[in-house]
């Protein structure tokens, strides 16, 4: 029985696409929620507040400051080309596309949520500093060092963890990769030979 490889890579890309509008990533401090996105909401740059902070959509300075996610764009748009591609090209053409477009896609979304902890850590030292620069010396309650080390120790307690979209993105992309490699290598079985009609 054959089996097209191909179609069931396609299906994985489809999964992949769908995950980005499964919740993608979760942002704590101090191991409280104050963060959730799903990865559509990470390209329109429409994260919620969560926990404590759940019902003041727009009203937290993060919330108010986000930016569409450029990397995560990058990441759905080429994955959506792998399998437009995947569509309209032959078989072999097709799963190159697919395999490469995976492979991109795992590594860009990986880089876009593993920087996102960093960029969330550099706004909070930014919004600390502008906050607490200007008046540090009119401060009587921490000096100027103190001040430094209290919006570190806020930053660090800063963590990024991957939920569900996240997951299935990732793994309807290795599907994808996996079956489209299969119709890369897959070999051909030796046609039998044609008996030798008798000659008159």
């Amino acid at each position: 029985m054959f089996i097209d490889f191909n179609q069931i890579a396609r299906i994985g890309k489809i999964v992949a696409l769908l995950g980005f509008f499964l919740p993608w990533i979760t942002v704590s401090c101090s191991n409280t929620e104050i963060l959730k996105a799903t990865g559509w909401q990470l390209m329109i740059g429409d994260p919620q507040p969560a926990g404590p902070l759940e019902g003041m959509s727009g009203q937290t300075d993060i919330d108010k400051d986000s930016e569409p996610a450029v990397i995560i764009i990058v990441a759905f748009a080429v994955i959506a080309l792998g399998l437009a591609i995947s569509l309209l090209t032959r078989a072999k053409t097709a799963a190159i596309a697919m395999l490469a477009t995976s492979v991109v896609g795992i590594g860009i979304s990986y880089y876009g949520v593993s920087n996102l902890s960093t960029e969330l850590r550099r706004e909070i030292s930014e919004q600390q500093q502008q906050q607490g620069g200007g008046a540090s010396s009119d401060n009587p309650f921490f000096s100027a060092d103190q001040q430094r080390e209290l919006t570190q120790a806020v930053s660090s307690a800063i963590t990024v963890e991957e939920k569900e979209g996240y997951v299935v993105t990732h793994s309807g992309l290795l599907l994808a990769a996996l079956f489209a490699l299969l119709t890369i290598f897959r070999r051909r079985q030796p046609e039998a030979a044609a008996p030798v009609a008798p000659a008159s």
